[in-house]
């Protein structure tokens, strides 16, 4: 069976080079793509002081028709929840938040956004049945310690999964950065199906610096990024052979 997955950092559901919140843009790239499961970046949840803020992912789920789970990895200001999320066509029937260690040097500390992997269980239909996959989504860190530890960690949480599994998101390095190796060495990358194309920044993309990653029982067949002026990212869509 075939699965279409997405990843797409989605920038609080603002338009790209503009202050105006629009999450049924977002929301319509998605269907136009026929995505099924989706990786969503820059989340943010429902808060308390700032009105333009809603439970985002909720929103464009209502939207989709779609299912969703919101993973927080910090409050913005104290109040303001905010992190990644998991949208789908398929129920979603166990869903968790695994946190990334932040550095321990202080200096490294004080420049932290501390960053999870949201982590759901998608029961998607095959035949008769239907048969669960593990999704991952995350963001990584800015800084390489912060990296090196994302990597650590989806690298130790992958080897211990036994279900197919992918991992995707927006992790701010590029396909040559060698702290992907690990990943590259545990995992099926996407990256040999886009043909060097850019992800970031979605009016003129440059540089790659989103991925979809799967484990080895699972075999991508095609994957795109997508040039669309959104967010300040391209998603990326990918086919997987289960």
């Amino acid at each position: 069976m075939t699965l279409r997955v997405m990843t797409y950092n989605i920038q609080h559901g603002h338009v790209h080079l503009s202050d105006h919140i629009d999450l049924t843009k977002t929301a319509d790239v998605i269907r136009e793509c026929g995505a099924e499961i989706i990786g969503l970046n820059e989340v943010r949840g429902l808060g308390k002081k700032y009105a333009d803020y809603t439970a985002q992912v909720e929103q464009m789920a209502a939207y989709l028709g779609y299912h969703c789970y919101f993973g927080r990895s910090i409050y913005v200001r104290g109040t303001e929840p905010y992190g990644n999320a998991v949208l789908s066509r398929y129920p979603i029937v166990e869903a968790s938040v695994i946190r990334i260690p932040d550095p321990v040097e202080p200096e490294a500390r004080r420049k932290t956004e501390s960053r999870t992997l949201c982590r759901c269980v998608v029961e998607v239909p095959d035949g008769d049945g239907v048969r669960p996959v593990a999704v991952y989504a995350s963001h990584f860190g800015l800084s390489k310690i912060e990296q090196e530890h994302a990597v650590s960690t989806a690298e130790t949480t992958l080897r211990d999964e036994r279900l197919p599994a992918v991992l995707m998101g927006d992790f701010n390095v590029t396909p040559d950065d060698p702290v992907l190796a690990p990943l590259n060495t545990l995992l099926r990358g996407t990256d040999e199906l886009l043909k060097g194309e850019f992800s970031f920044p979605s009016d003129k993309p440059r540089i790659k610096i989103d991925y979809i990653y799967t484990t080895k029982n699972v075999t991508p067949v095609r994957a795109e990024i997508v040039n669309v002026v959104a967010s300040d990212h391209c998603p990326i869509w990918a086919d997987l052979e289960l």
